[in-house]
């Protein structure tokens, strides 16, 4: 007789957390994001240029303040290396935060060693082996986050509702598109960063220990340092179990020492950051985003969800299952309910007050992208909640399930083809395209950008719908 070997579903999550890995690299090293020529295609362009500049200046220019700039006969702009803005006293300032070149610089300093060994690579910052390795900073990011995401979600659900979550998370939204085609943007590292630290904040109300509100510390400080507006985050262990605030309460009181020690860290790491823009433009506190603010008495909460305009829900609709989520947690996890509900709540009120309410060059809303560790909490809360369904019901839904993920792969072969137009995407120019992976002739190009609609930018800055 043949035996049967039945498959280990105890380490179904395991399994699914390495093929996730899998498709990742292997998609990476498929599209090769750091093998553009051309070079307005370059992967250290746009947003990337401000994340990744403190690095050059700081280890191959020596100098913080960009003062080589003006000095040298290069034309940095006109090249795509450095884009500062100037301070009202006239000193040259990085418009991003330092956090993401402090996750960069391992593997700068990697690039930066084998371009100098290399006779074929200049050893400027910006040749291929800086971005290379940069490349596999992304992944490396990621390994850490998917892994605590699934430690995360295994403590509340099931092996099988753990590994349909974080297959849905990872394929099934605009992050598949910022690890493979735009690997060096900041919200595949913030997403990783945000799933380790909800998995400590749990690990510390389980068990308050010191070394986790070290850890806490550490990530909160990296967090706000990449993207200020990620505070938020710090709502969820704030609210979290708030449900029983006496108990809760008291277990702040007990280890007050753990949170001043975490705050601590949080401002060891976010004081270089304060120091820098004390030294280039004489405050300690200074927003870098020159003539760009947020507009809270005029949010554009339903163009932010729905827009053909990068619309979250429009192009990530399968995210629509964890705010289906977060309705289930108020009957059947309070402690994870009132932390989530004020955090989505306004995470989204804030984004969409931004005076670019689309984020410029994206695919879907990919400021979104940061919070989708803890969005996947509702999310798996909804599988599971799926799979006590009848049989029918339970399969139209998965099927409707796979074919949101379908589409999110499909849409971003279509960003990579230009069939999704960056910020100029109109209900036209959607329905023009949608299900074609390619345009059958010229004629159809010109038709379809007729039909797209570039956003005012000057009028948007001075809140002007």
């Amino acid at each position: 007789m043949i035996k049967l070997i039945k498959p280990h579903f105890n380490k179904l999550s395991i399994y699914t957390y390495i093929t996730l890995l899998i498709i990742i690299i292997f998609s990476l090293f498929k599209v090769k994001p750091w093998k553009n020529a051309q070079q307005d295609q370059a992967l250290i362009n746009w947003d990337i240029i401000s994340y990744y500049s403190y690095l050059p200046a700081l280890f191959i220019h020596n100098d913080i303040q960009l003062k080589f700039i003006n000095n040298d006969t290069i034309d940095y702009k006109s090249n795509r290396q450095f884009w500062p803005e100037t301070s009202p006293n006239g000193g040259k300032v990085i418009k991003t935060t330092m956090g993401m070149s402090l996750l960069y610089s391992p593997f700068f300093i990697i690039g930066h060693t084998y371009a100098k060994l290399s006779n074929k690579y200049e050893s400027n910052g910006f040749s291929k082996p800086y971005e290379f390795f940069l490349t596999l900073s992304s992944f490396f990011y990621f390994i850490i986050g998917l892994h605590y995401l699934r430690k995360t979600l295994i403590k509340l659900f099931s092996e099988t509702v753990t590994s349909i979550t974080i297959i849905s998370i990872v394929l099934g939204t605009n992050l598949c598109y910022y690890l493979t085609i735009e690997p060096c943007m900041s919200h595949a590292y913030s997403f990783s960063l945000i799933s380790t630290f909800i998995y400590f904040t749990i690990k510390w109300f389980d068990s308050p220990k010191i070394k986790f509100a070290i850890i806490l510390g550490i990530l909160a400080g990296l967090i706000i340092l990449i993207r200020p507006v990620n505070i938020l985050i710090l709502i969820f262990p704030i609210l979290y179990q708030s449900n029983l605030l006496k108990n809760t309460t008291t277990l702040i009181f007990k280890n007050l020492s753990h949170i001043f020690l975490a705050g601590l860290i949080i401002i060891i790491l976010c004081f270089p950051q304060l120091l820098y823009w004390k030294i280039i433009t004489g405050n300690w506190f200074f927003n870098s985003y020159i003539g760009e603010t947020f507009y809270f008495n005029n949010p554009h909460i339903i163009d932010f969800l729905f827009s053909y305009r990068n619309g979250w829900l429009l192009y990530t609709p399968i995210m629509s299952f964890s705010l289906l989520g977060i309705i289930l947690l108020y009957f059947q996890q309070k402690k994870y309910f009132f932390p989530l509900i004020v955090f989505t709540t306004l995470n989204i009120y804030i984004l969409s007050s931004w005076w670019c309410w689309w984020y410029g060059g994206s695919f879907g809303m990919r400021t979104m992208i940061d919070s989708y560790a803890i969005l996947a909490i509702p999310f798996g809360l909804s599988i599971s909640w799926i799979l006590k369904q009848k049989k029918i019901i339970k399969y139209f839904i998965f099927i409707l399930l796979i074919n949101f993920i379908y589409l999110n792969n499909f849409q971003i072969t279509q960003r990579k083809n230009s069939l999704i137009h960056y910020d100029s995407m109109t209900k036209a120019s959607y329905w023009m395209t949608f299900g074609k992976k390619y345009m059958k002739s010229e004629a159809e190009w010109k038709i379809f950008e007729k039909k797209l609609q570039s956003p005012d930018y000057e009028k948007a800055k001075q809140g002007i719908n």
